[in-house]
């Protein structure tokens, strides 16, 4: 493909992407130089690219469409998992994804792009739109699961009860699982809202039963990363953020 087609048709691009469809791969590199001189092209960092071409004039890239263009494996999470999903309570200028071939951190147009380095057995699905083509994402269990244990790349604790608590439903079965697999203090939080979601979820009483056994024995915290505690679940033996009654709120 010549170059002054390729972006007419690609928005966000990556060198190898450019190279592998071009006509000739000495005269695409020579007039990508050109078309940064110009303005025509615009660099978002090493070896990734928006084109300016008259088609996508004014028209701000998708941080999906970046995230694509620079891994077509990379998995959306987090707090980015959760806009994707449409539950987000706030909108973030962070895009959070998973990936084992972006390493480094960067920004571009007021967004942050953050990769995180552990890919590995997670639960994804494909979200799709016009932007963007296809994405994938962690599913909704993965997602509660994830935001749960980081709710400091997912917004915070509030944003991150708020948000899951949105969701018309979940796979009670396979977030328990999730929890049981990793620690005592996983099945206390993730029982603690799925508790609170029993009646909207219709959550199993087995489900409630394996996470509460799990998380005996041991005084758990729901947010890790908070040094004040504001209430206590004595249920589930856990250091709560805020009042429990103050959290309770926050569940839609």
């Amino acid at each position: 493909m010549k170059f002054t087609k390729y972006i007419l048709t690609h928005h966000v691009f990556s060198t190898a992407h450019l190279l592998e469809n071009a006509d000739s791969r000495k005269s695409s590199t020579q007039q990508l130089k050109m078309a940064l001189a110009s303005g025509t092209v615009e660099r978002v960092r090493r070896g990734l690219y928006v084109s300016n071409a008259p088609v996508f004039e004014s028209k701000v890239p998708d941080p999906y469409e970046v995230v694509v263009a620079l891994d077509d494996d990379a998995v959306l999470s987090y707090h980015s998992a959760l806009e994707a999903l449409g539950v987000a309570h706030n909108v973030s200028f962070a895009c959070h994804f998973r990936s084992n071939v972006v390493r480094s951190s960067f920004s571009y147009d007021g967004v942050a792009y953050l990769p995180h380095d552990d890919k590995k057995a997670v639960l994804t699905q494909k979200i799709r739109g016009r932007a963007f083509g296809s994405v994938l994402c962690t599913t909704r269990e993965q997602t509660f699961f994830d935001c749960l244990k980081h709710p400091e790349w997912s917004g915070g604790i509030e944003e991150v009860v708020r948000s899951l608590s949105a969701f018309a439903y979940v796979d009670t079965v396979v977030l328990a699982n999730l929890a049981l697999a990793d620690s005592a203090s996983m099945a206390a939080r993730v029982g603690w809202l799925l508790d609170a979601k029993s009646t909207a979820w219709k959550v199993p009483e087995s489900v409630l039963r394996d996470l509460l056994e799990a998380s005996q024995g041991v005084k758990s915290k729901f947010n890790k990363r908070s040094i004040a505690a504001g209430g206590w679940s004595s249920k589930w033996s856990m250091v709560l953020p805020d009042a429990e009654e103050e959290m309770m709120a926050w569940i839609s």
